[in-house]
């Protein structure tokens, strides 16, 4: 048990950010899946198209609500809990800033990744592209490739944050 501490002590940033980054992924997850699935409802988008005009639009919509919404959970989350060694002169504002923009870059990826992946998915393996979940068709292609990107996007989040937005006090020698 000693061990499980100093290793989780030692490591506690790395820890916690997964922690955070899981949630803001939930976050994410949560108002994406339920603007898009909404949109397909509302606008009785079949889970076989995958191209129309409708389905980019509601597509496009639901990724740029989610990002606002994770943006916002991360920044304060990482701000508070996560980096805590981070130099505290840098403004809230500017932090703000550059952690946006460098969101908007793993924004970008998220999107392409979700996208191509879940059509390149979707051809590859034909089977697993339907399924009935609490009454609504989705495609599972689109879930299994939002976990991917997630995956990726977590990774080159961290090291953003942790060069750019939340670097530490420099120490005068």
């Amino acid at each position: 048990m000693k061990k499980i501490k100093a290793l989780l002590e030692k490591h506690r940033e790395i820890v916690l950010y997964l922690i955070f980054g899981v949630l803001t992924t939930l976050v994410g997850w949560g108002v994406y899946f339920a603007i898009f699935w909404g949109w397909k409802a509302l606008f009785s988008i079949p889970p076989s198209d995958v191209s129309s005009t409708v389905y980019l639009v509601g597509y496009t919509v639901a990724q740029i609500i989610q990002w606002i919404a994770a943006v916002l959970f991360a920044f304060f989350t990482n701000r508070k809990w996560v980096f805590t060694d981070a130099d505290r002169s840098v403004s809230t504002g500017r932090q703000l800033l550059t952690f946006s923009g460098g969101r908007v870059l793993t924004l970008g990826i998220d999107y392409l990744v979700t996208y191509f992946g879940g059509r390149m998915l979707a051809a590859a393996l034909p089977s697993i592209t339907h399924a009935s979940i609490l009454g609504a068709e989705i495609n599972l292609a689109d879930v299994i490739a939002k976990v991917v990107a997630a995956v990726i996007v977590i990774v080159c989040n961290y090291v953003f944050s942790k060069i750019l937005v939340f670097k530490k006090v420099k120490k005068k020698e």
